[in-house]
């Protein structure tokens, strides 16, 4: 008769039975169940062993969600990023000043791929074709940083000078706005963002799901993406006498800085419509009209003048601080009916310098009104508010 061996796993404890262990081990060193007084052997013991048991347990429950998280997300290809160029808005222009620049006297084709840099090196080239019509003297022109990361995020006026690009006509060049979105390599964080927009844009067509699908795609042989999307129903305004009525849509979508290149257009195009060759399932709802397009940049100034308590904070800390608040406010606004708000502006830079101001004046204006104080900076339907400049004046009280 032939027999096998088979190995016998113990099984997991469960917390009566350590509980019970734990109590007779107490009796037999101790001689009193009781003995379990602070600073005693067996309670440093139990404490010792129940905080193992706790960090294990918690770090386990952490690898299984993150193993369940990150299965997820691998199903749609969602994994840590890249690093990411800077984007922003330069403007070109036939002299420095851009307020003094005379009419160009003809036609001058700026192409895409037109290279701009800062006075320490940081290159930037423009994302589209423009051209600076004759009788004008500027034109607003959005520009990716040739190289990703943080060094593309750079303040205003960094971009100053002539463009490296020979052109056909002498122009100049000078950002109004700071650059913005560079970044390193992407982290968890930004890769579950990601999951989450994706999730989102599964929902049946619906407008949140339609613009959630738009935002990440990237332009055909460009580092240009949809960092902001939006949808807008004409038919739902309507009731209100503001809308046509019109069945449709128009998904406006945002590359960070105000606008989208015609590539990028017809890439979200393509992305939403679907595509039998490539198995790419589409998002858009079948017939419904509708149609992509460009956001408008509407921009803004906002001015900062404060006197700091004495003996609290250098000047130079809070100014940063407050040039990073008020850009990332700015940064982090969605597209029209989001708006900028000069409380919600002032409060952030109330919080930069922990409110130990003696005085504070914070204004916010539409660019295009002459430094006319406004309370809300708004746009209408396809319009997004950007910051164009950005001063702020703190000194030490005496």
């Amino acid at each position: 008769m032939s027999s096998s061996l088979s190995p016998t796993v113990p099984s997991t404890p469960t917390a009566t039975s350590f509980a019970t262990t734990l109590l007779s081990l107490m009796s037999s060193l101790n001689g009193t169940a009781t003995d379990y007084n602070v600073g005693s052997s067996i309670r440093t013991f139990s404490e010792a062993t129940g905080l193992t048991i706790e960090q294990q347990g918690i770090s386990n429950q952490a690898l299984a969600f993150q193993a369940l998280l990150y299965s997820a997300m691998s199903l749609f290809n969602i994994n840590q990023t890249f690093a990411q160029s800077a984007t922003g808005t330069v403007t070109f222009a036939t002299s420095l000043p851009v307020s003094a620049a005379p009419n160009a006297p003809l036609a001058i084709g700026i192409p895409s791929g037109t290279l701009v840099q800062t006075a320490g090196g940081a290159q930037f080239a423009t994302v589209a074709a423009t051209t600076l019509a004759s009788g004008t003297p500027s034109i607003n022109v959005g520009i990716l940083a040739t190289s990703p990361g943080t060094i593309g995020n750079v303040g205003s006026g960094a971009i100053s000078g002539q463009p490296l690009t020979p052109l056909g006509y002498p122009l100049y060049v000078t950002n109004a706005a700071p650059t913005g979105g560079g970044s390193e390599a992407g982290t968890q964080a930004q890769a579950l963002s990601q999951f989450v927009a994706k999730s989102n844009s599964l929902g049946l067509c619906t407008p949140v799901a339609i613009a959630n699908a738009a935002i990440g795609v990237r332009a055909s042989g460009s580092g240009e993406f949809v960092q902001k999307a939006a949808v807008y129903e004409p038919w739902l305004a309507a009731g209100s006498g503001a809308g046509s009525g019109t069945a449709g849509f128009t998904l406006y979508i945002d590359n960070g800085t105000g606008t989208a290149s015609n590539n990028l257009l017809t890439t979200v195009r393509t992305w939403l419509t679907g595509s039998v060759t490539t198995n790419q399932s589409g998002y858009r709802p079948a017939g419904v009209p509708w149609t992509v397009a460009s956001v408008s940049p509407v921009y803004v100034n906002v001015g900062v003048t404060g006197v700091l308590l004495p003996g609290l904070f250098s000047t130079g800390a809070v100014v940063t601080t407050i040039q990073s608040s008020v850009v990332g406010y700015f940064n982090a606004l969605g597209i029209a009916p989001a708006a900028a708000y000069q409380p919600q502006i002032a409060a952030q830079v109330a919080d930069a310098g922990l409110g130990a101001y003696s005085s504070l004046t914070v204004n916010l204006a539409y660019t295009t009104a002459s430094g006319t104080p406004v309370s809300v900076a708004s746009g209408a339907v396809g319009n997004r508010v950007i910051l164009s400049a950005l001063s702020v004046s703190v000194a030490v009280g005496t």
